[in-house]
């Protein structure tokens, strides 16, 4: 018989994991740049994390985007490729 419950599961998984990681982006940037930034302001889509922010706060991620990169794949692996 079909077992509802684990085939509901692996979507539970996937939501945590999307989670995660903007929380670790979100870590990342506060570690490195020293600006907090809300994480629903992120999205995470095919590898490419987009933030909505105002243009200086982005510009100043972008000039550090190198090391906040170096610093999420050491705690997620590669499933951040870029931000934008």
């Amino acid at each position: 018989m079909f077992d509802i419950a684990k085939y509901l599961e692996k979507f539970k998984v996937m939501s945590c994991s999307r989670h995660f990681v903007r929380d670790s982006l979100v870590d990342s940037i506060k570690q490195i740049c020293h600006i907090e930034i809300d994480p629903k302001k992120i999205d995470i889509k095919g590898g490419i994390a987009r933030i909505n922010e105002r243009p200086i706060i982005k510009s100043e991620i972008f000039l550090k985007k190198d090391k906040i990169l170096k610093s999420l794949s050491e705690e997620v692996g590669e499933k951040v490729k870029d931000i934008v």
